[in-house]
């Protein structure tokens, strides 16, 4: 429509749906297009009612990647870093003055292609003011991600460019399969420019279990479905369900001096293992050998295919709380709208908490639960509340539902939930003990 209202904003679809909070098909019907690109978005015909694409048109854009200083100069130009050779373009820059040719101390990886290679500079555009600096410059980060297959090593980018700045996998990178050990990774830019290449984690020996920490770093969606097809939970319990059961310990610090393994449960840029190496040799003195999970898994199920690696049978407790069930909930299946209602009785029971006052607290707790607060930091909140009055019954029972909660989510929450079960695990060891 001529009339429509043209919004734009600089984020990216992920912001945009989270923003809206609509279903596919409502999605659709929104008028939503690249910056000087193709549309990306379809008219939905399912809906008969009122499109919101015939009164409000939305372009999604990228917008500049850099911020403007507020100069009121008209001296700024637009840069790029090539490679002589190859005319391979591995940085693009805007600037004034000596910008050009200065040393970039942020931009590390483009500062050792300098290093290693001939390179040279061109000006894309020169006297411009700054807004204008910083629209061409995004504009060509745009052109290079979309038209040539030149690896930028800027670490901010354009959205929506049909290639991303290469610190993602390389494509040289195996595909994750079931119950296979990935690799720790090289990303594109460290392959194609210094030559550095993925490597398998090293094969698990038993000898070098007897005192191992978990590296639990974020694990991608793809890896989780993929590796451990969505059962990332019962590969760990029965890899430390047999590692305890058979007198190993697990440790919470990665440099500890008995440390004998490090145990991934996904994989990790290979740069990364190195700098951790390293780290090790100069504060324990030696080398940690690397295993992922998959692999610890598999040699314990080989060398125990008897053993019993299954949980155990959850201990009786007999928790007193004026909780209401998770059914009477409010905004349960709004979690923008409990956050909004509950948020300010969890910041309130934490001051109350912090000062001593914990059943107040509990009953603040309550409130920002009652009210759809759904939070990691709630049921950590409430996991301090219950230790501090010794309250082992309602600790474990709290943990329990955050747990089974976050598994129900569709969410990334393996991180969460794992972290959970941590301090359930150390409430029934304490509580055993006190049985």
């Amino acid at each position: 429509m001529e009339n429509a209202k043209n919004f734009r904003w600089g984020i990216n679809m992920g912001l945009f749906k989270n923003f809206f909070k609509k279903n596919k098909s409502e999605l659709d019907s929104v008028d939503v297009r690249k910056l000087e690109s193709q549309s990306q978005g379809t008219t939905s015909t399912e809906k008969p009612n009122i499109n919101l694409a015939d009164f409000v048109t939305i372009t999604i854009e990228s917008g500049a990647v850099g911020s403007s200083t507020g100069s009121t100069y008209h001296d700024f130009y637009v840069y790029e870093w090539f490679i002589k050779d190859t005319g391979e373009i591995f940085y693009v820059g805007k600037g004034r003055g000596d910008r050009y040719k200065e040393h970039h101390e942020r931009a590390y990886d483009a500062e050792k292609v300098r290093k290693m290679y001939d390179t040279d500079v061109r000006f894309v555009a020169t006297d411009l003011s700054e807004n204008e600096a910083l629209d061409l410059e995004s504009k060509e980060m745009t052109r290079i991600l979309n038209e040539t297959n030149d690896r930028l090593t800027n670490r901010i980018i354009p959205f929506f460019t049909k290639r991303d700045n290469g610190y993602g996998r390389s494509p040289s990178t195996p595909p994750f399969k079931f119950e296979t050990a990935p690799i720790l990774y090289a990303c594109e830019i460290d392959e194609h420019y210094f030559g550095i290449k993925g490597r398998p984690f090293d094969k698990v020996e038993y000898k070098n279990l007897s005192s191992v920490k978990f590296i639990d770093k974020n694990i991608s969606r793809e890896e989780l479905g993929i590796v451990y097809k969505g059962n990332y939970e019962n590969y760990q319990n029965k890899v430390i369900s047999l590692l305890e059961a058979n007198g190993n310990k697990i440790l919470k610090s990665k440099y500890a001096k008995s440390v004998s393994a490090w145990i991934y449960s996904g994989d990790d840029y290979v740069t990364n293992n190195d700098l951790d190496e390293k780290q090790a040799e100069d504060r324990i003195g030696r080398k940690i050998p690397s295993y992922h999970l998959i692999d610890v898994w598999k040699l314990l199920k080989a060398e125990y295919s008897n053993a019993e690696s299954e949980m155990a049978k959850p201990i009786e407790i007999h928790p007193v709380n004026n909780r209401i069930p998770l059914s009477q909930i409010w905004n349960k299946s709004n979690w923008e709208k409990g956050f909004d209602d509950g948020f300010k009785y969890w910041e309130q029971g934490e001051a109350e908490r912090k000062t001593g006052n914990i059943e107040e607290a509990i009953r603040l707790f309550d409130k920002a639960r009652n009210n759809g607060y759904f939070a990691p930091a709630l049921y950590n909140s409430y996991t301090m509340a219950y230790r501090k009055l010794k309250d082992l019954d309602n600790e474990i029972d709290i943990l329990t539902e955050g747990i089974e909660r976050y598994r129900a989510t569709e969410e990334d929450s393996v991180q969460i939930i794992v972290k959970l079960k941590e301090q359930r695990k150390k409430a029934v060891a304490k509580l055993q003990k006190r049985k």
